[in-house]
């Protein structure tokens, strides 16, 4: 039976916290090394306290500071063949590795990736998943992938991904908001196979601290260069979509920057237009602006 690394990390104490790791000790696959990386202020001690839960399964680490260093030293020392990387705010249903897993056995892949809801509060509030053409391929690669997400636009959420442990070695977490499309596109240059499993298996919490939702100049001047180490990242793609996947992102960099004094505005109007494939492109940079 695989081990799985589940790397959590963990900078405070709240009670999303105690929802999250419960869900990981509730998976149905029980091969499990559950990684609580705790980094800034906070202590082994502190964080043990808090869970109040006891099991073999579960392994404190202390990191430097940053969501980012955080992943990746416990990746470092993770044991799994495969590693779950999982936000202290999000859940995972209770079969969601177990699932992931069963894909393998048809079809051996470097990734797999499953669906995800957004919620606040609780899983039975109504969403509906608006990203399904992703997963019109049970089979995919890095290069599919990036022409989906450039045609149909989305995102991958970052607890919907299973990484073989072989794959996950080769690219470094960064500190920026984007950090989870920035590490995808690292791998992507080794043009790793996925498997797209076609079911709801993680629960992706919004709250006012996310950091996606987080709109200051600090943070925007991280997600350009996450942008950029992206861009560079996907130079060896040659379809059109690419230029798709760039442009939608850095049209969404421009709405956050109009909301932020429209600090570096030209900037990214620049890259817009430098990715912009048809008038129809133009004509959603200048929307953006009158907004």
């Amino acid at each position: 039976m695989h081990l799985i690394s589940v790397i959590i990390p963990v900078h405070k104490t709240i009670p999303y916290l105690k929802e999250c790791v419960a869900s990981v000790l509730c998976q149905s696959h029980l091969n499990l090394e559950i990684i609580l990386a705790c980094n800034g202020s906070l202590i082994i001690e502190e964080c043990q306290s808090f869970l109040g839960t006891v099991d073999e399964r579960l392994l404190y680490i202390k990191t430097k500071p940053g969501r980012h260093n955080a992943r990746n030293e416990a990746l470092k020392i993770a044991k799994g063949d495969y590693i779950q990387f999982l936000d202290y705010d999000d859940i995972l249903y209770p079969a969601k590795l177990e699932i992931q897993l069963d894909s393998l056995k048809r079809q051996p892949v470097d990734i797999v990736i499953c669906k995800w809801k957004k919620f606040t509060k609780n899983l039975d509030e109504y969403y509906k998943f608006p990203f399904d053409s992703l997963f019109d391929l049970q089979r995919s690669t890095a290069v599919e992938l990036i022409n989906s997400l450039g045609e149909n636009g989305g995102f991958i959420a970052t607890a919907a991904y299973l990484f073989s442990r072989e794959l996950a070695l080769n690219a470094q977490w960064i500190d920026a908001p984007n950090d989870d499309a920035v590490y995808f596109s690292e791998l992507s240059k080794w043009n790793p196979t996925i498997n797209m499993v076609n079911k709801e298996l993680v629960g992706y919490r919004i709250h006012d601290n996310n950091t996606s939702s987080q709109h200051t100049k600090s943070s925007l001047n991280k997600l350009i260069v996450g942008w950029k180490i992206i861009e560079k990242n996907l130079n060896f793609y040659k379809q059109s979509s690419k230029k798709k996947y760039l442009f939608q992102s850095y049209l969404h960099l421009l709405s956050i920057s109009i909301q932020v004094e429209n600090y570096k505005k030209f900037e990214l109007i620049c890259h817009c237009l430098k990715f912009s494939t048809s008038l129809k492109d133009i004509k959603s940079v200048a929307r953006c602006l009158r907004s």
